[in-house]
């Protein structure tokens, strides 16, 4: 695959590294917006992290990572400048290596309050119908992989739940609980708890990429994020 054929509007994913190759960040957001093939630079969105644009330094190194039709890619770049285009911040990356195929990676995740109803059964996916009533919740984060939600009570570790999300419309999943930490928010104790999808709808799973990349987008836009 050439650079320019990455296409306009590619949402991609950047993992920054320092001068000695530490990985300094979890993967950030970005979206893919052209290429000069002449000077060989590809001009991406300025990543945002927590409501700021991340400020990714000259000559600071990254790996660009992008999905088309199924599969996904990444490259090895260099940035060498950053820039306004109207009210946008972009970035100036040369490529230093080819792009080449990975294995499906992690799913970046976005800070957001949503509503989820969720009930808890046995530690194993029954094939009939689940039963028990359910409880409402606020997420603290989505992906595409899974959500962490904040609860009143400590849910047991590889227990599974049934839960439906609230986009336009509800979503469905069932989920296997991957921590359930203790935390103090406004002074009251809860417990910030991990679920990770275990059967969900590839197409809701792709609802849920969908708003998250839309979200990030839509606040870039509004001003939210500002050096």
């Amino acid at each position: 695959m050439k650079y320019r054929q990455i296409g306009l509007g590619t949402k991609i994913e950047l993992e920054l590294y320092d001068e000695d190759g530490n990985r300094i960040h979890p993967a950030l957001v970005s979206q893919y917006e052209t290429y000069d093939e002449e000077s060989n630079v590809v001009e991406i969105l300025a990543p945002f992290y927590e409501g700021n644009i991340y400020p990714v330094h000259q000559y600071m190194v990254m790996d660009v990572i992008f999905s088309k039709e199924n599969d996904t890619y990444m490259f090895k770049g260099e940035a060498i400048q950053r820039f306004n285009q109207g009210n946008i911040a972009m970035i100036k990356v040369k490529p230093v290596t080819p792009i080449r195929k990975i294995q499906r990676r992690a799913f970046f995740r976005m800070d957001c309050t949503l509503n989820v109803r969720y009930r808890i059964f046995d530690e194993n996916i029954p094939d009939d119908e689940i039963k028990g009533e359910f409880s409402e919740v606020k997420t603290k984060d989505i992906s595409g992989g899974g959500i962490c939600m904040l609860t009143d009570e400590k849910l047991k570790k590889s227990s599974y739940i049934e839960a439906f999300i609230q986009l336009d419309n509800e979503i469905r999943f069932v989920g296997k609980i991957v921590r359930s930490n203790a935390i103090k928010k406004r002074g009251k104790l809860m417990y910030e708890t991990g679920v990770e999808y275990k059967k969900i709808e590839n197409r809701d799973r792709e609802k849920i990429i969908g708003y998250i990349f839309e979200v990030q987008r839509a606040r870039l836009k509004r001003g939210w994020f500002k050096e």
